[in-house]
């Protein structure tokens, strides 16, 4: 599990557990992507096809975005659970969390 999903899920408790626990599962999932294109990768080598370079950069550059993006929207909804009442908090989300 990634170390700030990690973190996050410690500091969680109860309902709030789930969104952790979905960001990991969206991150294992990318994960596996990220393996599958690799195993693609070296099958095409053996078989002499050569990867393009700037396709390959482009695709590890848009997983890791998109990772970054799942973690970054993780912290704030749980910034907004653990502000529910507070009215000087301004809420990331208008329409609310859980």
């Amino acid at each position: 599990m990634n170390k700030k999903i990690e973190e996050i899920y410690s500091s969680l408790s109860g309902d709030g557990r789930s969104l952790a626990k979905l960001a990991e599962h969206y991150e294992a999932a990318i994960t596996a992507l990220e393996e599958q294109n690799r195993r693609t990768i070296a099958i095409d080598a053996l078989s002499g096809i050569k990867p393009n370079l700037e396709e390959q950069a482009m695709f590890k550059e848009t997983l890791y975005n998109i990772k970054r993006i799942i973690i970054s929207e993780l912290e704030k909804t749980v910034a907004d659970i653990e502000h529910q009442g507070d009215k000087n908090w301004t809420k990331y989300y208008k329409d609310g969390v859980i």
